[in-house]
This record gives C-alpha cells, sequence and structure tokens, in this order.
C-alpha cells in the first residue's frame, strides 16, 4: 500500500536515529536488518534504517510490481560513495562477478559503471564527484534505462516520476541522520596528561647550606695537597 505524500518523513527518520542508537550493538553481521520505508513519490519509495555493522542508512528505490526487479540508491552514513543494486528474483549471479552496467537517464550521456554481482543482484556506485550532476540529471529526467551490455537481461525502462521529491527526500534523510549521528558520538577526548607531573610550590625554598663535614660536590676541584717534610728521595741541592 502507497503511503501518502503527506506523511512526514522527518519524524520516522529521527525514530531511525533513536533506533540506531539503541540497537547498534545488537546488528548481526550475518545479513542486513531491514530498512524501513517511510515515503512513496510516484514511482519511488524512501527508506531508511541500520547496515550489518549497525551504522546508519539512507536510501531510496523502485520496485517493478509485474516482475519484482528493483533499483535501489543509498548511502550509509559516514560513508563516501552512493550505492547502486539491481536486484531481480530470477537472476543467479557467481559471488564477485564482475557486470557492466550502462546508465541513460533521458537523453543525457549514458553513464558506463562496473558492477560486481552475487545471487541476484549487482552493485555499483559513482565518482563522489560527479553526485550533484546525477542528481541533477535523476530529478529532471522522465525516465532512466539500465542496460546490461555483456548478459541476456533487457534493458530497464524505469519511470522516474516522483523523481524530484524523492531525491530531495533523500538528500534531507542523509542530512539528518548524518547531524544526529554525529550528535551521539563522544566528544574527542583532550590532551593527554602527563603520568607523573612535577611537584610545584606555591613558594620558593631558601637556598640550602653546605655542611662543613659534608662532601665537596662532584664537579668542585679538590684542594692542593700540603707539602709534605720528607721525600722518599734525594733532597734537592741549597741554593
Amino acid at each position: 500500500m502507497q503511503q501518502s505524500r503527506s506523511y512526514k518523513p522527518l519524524a520516522l527518520i529521527t525514530l531511525a536515529a533513536a533506533s540506531l542508537a539503541i540497537g547498534s550493538q545488537c546488528a548481526s553481521a550475518a545479513a542486513d536488518p531491514p530498512l524501513q520505508s517511510y515515503y512513496h513519490a510516484g514511482a519511488w519509495d524512501a527508506f531508511s534504517g541500520r547496515n550489518a555493522n549497525g551504522g546508519a542508512v539512507c536510501g531510496v528505490g523502485t520496485t517493478n510490481p509485474a516482475d519484482h526487479r528493483r533499483l535501489s540508491i543509498r548511502f550509509d552514513i559516514g560513508g563516501a560513495n552512493r550505492m547502486f543494486s539491481a536486484t531481480k528474483p530470477g537472476w543467479s549471479i557467481p559471488d564477485n562477478t564482475p557486470i557492466p552496467v550502462v546508465m541513460q537517464l533521458g537523453l543525457n550521456t549514458p553513464w558506463t559503471e562496473q558492477a560486481t554481482g552475487h545471487a541476484n543482484s549487482i552493485d555499483w556506485s559513482i565518482d563522489p564527484a560527479a553526485t550533484q550532476t546525477f542528481d541533477q540529471q535523476f530529478r529532471a529526467a522522465p525516465s532512466m534505462t539500465l542496460t546490461f551490455p555483456d548478459g541476456n537481461e533487457p534493458p530497464w525502462t524505469i519511470s522516474l516520476a516522483g523523481s524530484s521529491a524523492i531525491s530531495a527526500t533523500f538528500s534531507r534523510c542523509v542530512t539528518d541522520l548524518t547531524r544526529q549521528t554525529q550528535a551521539l558520538r563522544p566528544p574527542p577526548n583532550s590532551a593527554p596528561s602527563q603520568a607523573n607531573p612535577p611537584a610545584t610550590q606555591p613558594f620558593s625554598p631558601p637556598a640550602a647550606t653546605a655542611s662543613p663535614d659534608a662532601a665537596p660536590p662532584p664537579d668542585t676541584a679538590p684542594p692542593a695537597a700540603a707539602p709534605t717534610d720528607t721525600q722518599p728521595g734525594v733532597p734537592p741541592p741549597a741554593h
């Protein structure tokens, strides 16, 4: 069932951040936890939640109701890249299979990317520096096409109805969860203190007076020896 556009996505984003704070220690590394869809616009839905490592996730996606193939775009908070995933129930791909994929949004220059396949999905990312260009094309184009040059999968034609609203929601989710995740982190440690700081006093102690019987300090030359009355040799001639 498609949710209304009047639904307030930021409330659920806040709940996702709270869930992240409470359950980050309980995430299973075996599989990604389910992600919660909280907003729909046109053919697209927005989702958020946690990944297998307990980190916050924002994303958007679209599913073909006829064969359940799906394209999703997600961002792990604290990461650098937007990750794209194309999934289809009938695919059976050996792990780590390199698969080229071509995305074309409207009549813009196609994006040729190198994906990695496993099971029933393939994953790829775009250069972070190109994210703004992709967003502009994603918001403005009426549709996009995914092509798989090395296989016999027919091209996917994907509607971009609602893409402007869903892109704005995606950006807000990334901004809000980034801010909330940073607020949950402990403050950075201050400069380390010395293990044994030198003792200090609120006054200047008087100079010490040397005892008559005290040995001379190491850097003091010993006094000259007193002359003796006899010599073991022949006394020098008198002048």
